[in-house]
This record gives C-alpha cells, structure tokens and sequence, in this order.
C-alpha cells in the first residue's frame, strides 16, 4: 500500500472532523432551535458527510439531499448547513463523476433546495417572484456543477498533455534509436571499405613481391622485389591505422570533426595504394565535383575505394582500369572500368558486403548505381543527384 493511500483515511477524517467543527460553531452562534438536540444531530450528521466526498461523492450528496428535506421538516429554519454541504459535494460529483450522473445529481439537490424553500411560505415560488426566485435557486446550484466541471476539464486536458508528452517522448527515443542505427550501419560501411581496400591492397602486393622475387633474374633483383612490396605493404599498413584510428575517434566521441571527410584525398590515396599494388589506372576528375554536397563527394569516394577494391580482388596486378569523377545534367558521375588479364589472381576471400554497401549509399541520396561485365572485365557506374534528398 502506497503513502498516498496510508493518508487518505486521515485526510478524509480531517476533513469530517473541520466540517464537524464547523457545524457545532453555526449551531452556538445561530438562532435558538426547539430541539437542540434534533438540531445537533441533524447539522452534525451533515457536516460528518464530507468525511465522504471525496471517495463517495454520489453517496454524500444523497445523503445529504435527504438531511435537507429532513432539516427541514424537523427543525425548519434553524441551519443552512445541510445546502452548503450538498452544494460542496455536488461540486465534487461534477468532477469525478460523468455528465448523466451530473445531471441526476443536480435535478435531485433543485427539487430538495425547492422543497425546502417551498415549505416556508406557499405563495413564496408563486407568480413572476417565484418563477425568478426558482430560477435563481437552479443556477446557484449549477454554479457548483460548473465549476466541477471545468476543474474536470482542466485534469482530462492535464492527461492528455501527459500523454502526448509520453508520446513525444517514445516517439524522441525511438527516432534516436533509428538514428543510432542508421550511424552504426554508416560506421559498418566504413568500417568495411577501410579495412577491405587495405587489406586487399596488402595481400596483392604480397603476392606481387612474392611473384617478383620467385621469378627475378638474380638475387639483388629478389631483394629488390621483396623491398619494394614490404615499403608498399608498410604505407598500406600505417594508412589503415590513420584511418582507423580516425574512426574509433568519431565512434568514442560523435560530436569531434570526421577525421575522414575529405573526399578528393581519400580518392587520391585509393588510387595511389591500387597503383602501388599493381593496377594501371587512368583517374579523371572534374574540378566542379569539389563544389558538390559533402555527402555525395563522400559516397563518390566510398564506390571510387570500394571499386577499385574489387577490381583489384578479382582482376589482379597489371589490369588497366579507367576511372572517372566527373559532374554532368545535374549529376555526380562515378565511372570504373578495368580489364582482366587472363594470369588467375590471388584467392582472396569475398566479403559479400561490397556490392550491396555500395548500392546502398547511392539509393540513400537518391542516386542509382549499376554494375556488369564488359567485354573484356568489368564496369561500375553510379549518378548521384546534385539535389540532396533531404
């Protein structure tokens, strides 16, 4: 059982024994009565019913609707405690209860306060007087009803408030969920491209030093071989951690700069790691692409990297690939086309991600990306709409 419902006895009680209180006071200091005794029990038993108003509002007003008729006949004359009290619990019934019981509550306080009223003098509700004095009697006791009434308006607004509040704060953590998870399934995205291209670009130029050093003429040319792929594979190596490094900070602390948002270089170290690993590649890129949003110039850059990742799996050291940037109708152009060379290349394991992150990050702003085979390797082309979706 909670405090609040240790309290409400007591305070029901408080509330019997003030009114009690009360009563005894308006009985010392009014008018002599003929039964004192009647009188005080009567009175008293009338003040006792607000000790019930706020848990049993109907039954104190009922109660007290009949101690009104009795006063009356019993004591006529001699105490107004009994209306009071019926007008302070037809308030609280206005309040608590619904408009029907309101209704049936209030006819029966006017026919008793009418009852009351009529019995002291026959001709007091006759004639134009009686019809205003009637008329006043019903709209001081809807005046009790109203004001319940707008005090239970005022709660079922309050509850509503709350309620669209609860709302607006389930809705507020679910779109913070979602946002969450859009940014992890970001982070995943870059997360795989880093380490796939680099990866990739590491165990390439492994194979290709170790395919030198196996085939060259002499020794110095094996060391030379084996130099040149260790110096390459260290720079991938030491790139990978930067980056890394740069994306473990924005994951501890979401609010610092993005360590990894300038596109044009990121382009530009991707190409250079593909060349060190053995691709031929020819890059165009327009100048107007820098004037892009950040957001397409990063997507460009993750399907430039991730493109050339691939053609660097599965079209091998010594493929030609033409790669392009370029801004045409609107659009942000990305273009990657590499032959095959017939030699098989290293066994590198298929992520499965690459393609379907790709297509992904182009359909989020909007843009569409196709990929295929040529007639002699493969193209990638993606169109990303200057006009950001919002």
């Amino acid at each position: 059982m909670s405090a609040f419902e240790w309290r409400r006895p007591g305070l029901d009680m408080l509330i019997a024994a003030v009114a009690a209180a009360a009563g005894a006071a308006s009985i010392v200091l009014g008018p002599p009565s003929e039964l004192p005794w009647a009188t005080w029990v009567l009175v008293e038993a009338s003040a006792l019913t607000l000790g019930l108003a706020r848990t049993l509002p109907v039954v104190a007003l009922a109660l007290n609707v009949v101690l009104i008729v009795v006063t009356d006949v019993v004591v006529p004359g001699t105490s107004h405690v009994a209306p009071l009290v019926a007008a302070l619990t037809l308030g609280v019934v206005a309040y608590r209860c619904g408009t029907v019981t309101t209704a049936v509550s209030w006819a029966a306080t006017f026919a008793a306060v009418l009852v009351s009223v009529g019995r002291d003098a026959d001709a007091l509700l006759a004639g134009a007087d009686g019809a205003l004095r009637i008329l006043s009697a019903a709209m001081a006791i809807a005046a009790p009803v109203a004001f319940g009434r707008y005090l239970a308006a005022l709660r079922q607004a309050a509850a509503v408030a709350e309620a669209r509040a609860r709302e607006a704060e389930e809705r507020r953590l679910v779109e913070t969920r979602a946002a969450r998870m859009t940014e992890r399934a970001h982070l995943a995205g870059d997360l795989h491209d880093l380490v796939a291209h680099h990866v990739s670009a590491i165990a390439l130029t492994a194979g290709s030093a170790q395919y030198a050093a196996t085939h060259a003429a002499d020794r110095e040319q094996r060391l030379d071989a084996a130099l040149a792929g260790i110096t390459s594979i260290h720079e991938s190596a030491r790139q990978a951690l930067v980056d890394l490094r740069g994306l473990l900070q924005i994951l501890r602390d979401p609010s610092a700069p993005d360590l990894l948002m300038d596109p044009e270089q990121m382009i530009t170290d991707a190409v250079e790691r593909s060349r060190t690993a053995g691709l031929h590649i020819d890059l165009t890129h327009d100048e107007r692409v820098t004037r892009a949003p950040l957001a397409l110039r990063i997507t460009a850059a993750r399907v430039m990297q991730e493109a050339l990742t691939n053609a660097l799996k599965h079209a091998g050291p010594g493929s030609s690939v033409a790669a392009s940037v370029a801004v045409s109708d609107g659009r942000l152009l990305i273009d990657v086309t590499n032959t095959v060379r017939p030699e098989p290349t290293p066994d590198l394991p298929p992520s499965g991600h690459g393609l379907t992150g790709m297509r992904e990050r182009v359909e989020v702003l909007g843009g569409t990306l196709a990929a295929g085979p040529t007639g002699n390797g493969w193209q990638l082309s993606a169109a990303l709409p200057l006009a950001v979706r919002p």
